[in-house]
C-alpha cells in the first residue's frame, strides 16, 4: 500500500478537526495546571503538563479547543508551548484511531489448498511466513506458520493473493476487532484480536522483507512514524488555522 498522499491526510485531519467543536463546546482547562505550566521548578513543568494531558485525555472531545486556543493566547510562552505540545498528543492519538487496521505479519504471496478433516471440499489460505513483534497479531499469539482461511466472515479463493488478503484486513478501521480463522496443527482455531493502526513503516518493511531490500532498523522505523504523526498533526493544525 502506498503512503497517504498530502491532500488525503489533509482531508484526514481537517475531518478530524472539525468533529471535536461540533461535539461539544471547549472547556475551561484548570487554572491550577495552567500556572503548573509556568512554574519555576522544570519538574513541576514537566508534571504539570502529564497531568493535563491526563485531564484532557479524558474529555477529548472538547479539550482540542480548549488547548488551541491556550495555546495562542496564554500569557506565558511556556504556558502556550506546552498546551501545543499536549495538543499534538491528542491529535496524535485521533491520529492513531483513524488509520486502516493492522496485524502485522508476513505471508506467502499466494494462497494454498487446505485440507480440513470433515469438510469434503478444500478451503485456501494464506501461510504466516513471520510475525512482527509488538504487533496486534503478535500479541495475540499469531505465529509463524500458521495458516490463514480468513477473516471473520471473509475468505480466500484459488486466484486471491497477499495482495487481496492485505486489502481485505486494511479495509477495516484500526480499532475494529476481529477474529482470524487459522488452521494450526490440523486444527482450526479462532484468534481474536483488535487491529492495529497501520504504521507508517508497513510499506518499508514490506521492501525489506518482501524483495531483499537493505535491513531497516528501528531508528528507521520510530523515524517514520513520528514523521507521519508530525504530518498529520501540522496539517490538523493549519486546518484549524484556517477557520480563525
Amino acid at each position: 500500500m502506498s503512503p497517504l498522499r498530502p491532500a488525503t491526510c489533509l482531508r484526514l485531519a481537517a475531518i478530524a478537526m472539525l468533529a471535536w467543536p461540533m461535539r461539544t463546546a471547549a472547556i475551561e482547562l484548570p487554572p491550577a495546571m495552567m500556572l503548573g505550566l509556568q512554574a519555576e521548578n522544570f519538574a513541576e513543568r514537566e508534571q504539570a503538563q502529564a497531568e493535563l494531558l491526563a485531564w484532557t485525555r479524558q474529555r477529548a472531545d472538547a479539550s482540542p479547543e480548549a488547548l488551541y486556543q491556550q495555546s495562542r493566547s496564554a500569557a506565558e510562552p511556556e504556558q502556550r508551548q506546552r498546551c501545543l505540545g499536549v495538543l499534538r498528543e491528542l491529535v496524535c492519538d485521533e491520529y492513531l484511531r483513524n488509520g486502516v487496521g493492522y496485524v502485522g505479519f508476513r505471508m506467502n504471496p499466494n494462497t494454498e489448498a487446505v485440507k480440513v478433516p470433515g469438510e469434503d471440499l478444500p478451503r485456501f489460505a494464506v501461510r504466516v511466513l513471520q510475525v512482527e513483534p509488538d504487533t496486534p497479531g503478535h500479541k495475540a499469539g499469531l505465529l509463524g506458520g500458521d495458516l490463514l482461511l480468513g477473516v471473520d466472515d471473509i475468505v480466500w479463493h484459488q486466484e486471491d493473493t497477499s495482495t487481496v488478503v492485505s486489502e481485505k484486513i486494511k479495509s477495516f478501521k484500526a480499532g475494529t476487532k476481529v477474529t482470524l480463522k487459522l488452521f494450526r496443527e490440523g486444527k482450526l482455531v479462532d484468534l481474536p484480536l483488535a487491529l492495529g493502526r497501520r504504521p507508517a513503516a508497513a510499506d518499508l518493511l514490506q521492501f525489506q522483507f518482501g524483495f531483499g531490500g537493505m535491513p531497516i532498523g528501528p531508528e528507521a522505523i520510530a523515524g517514520a512514524e513520528r514523521t507521519a504523526k508530525d504530518e498529520y498533526f501540522h496539517r490538523w493544525l493549519a486546518a484549524r488555522k484556517a477557520k480563525d
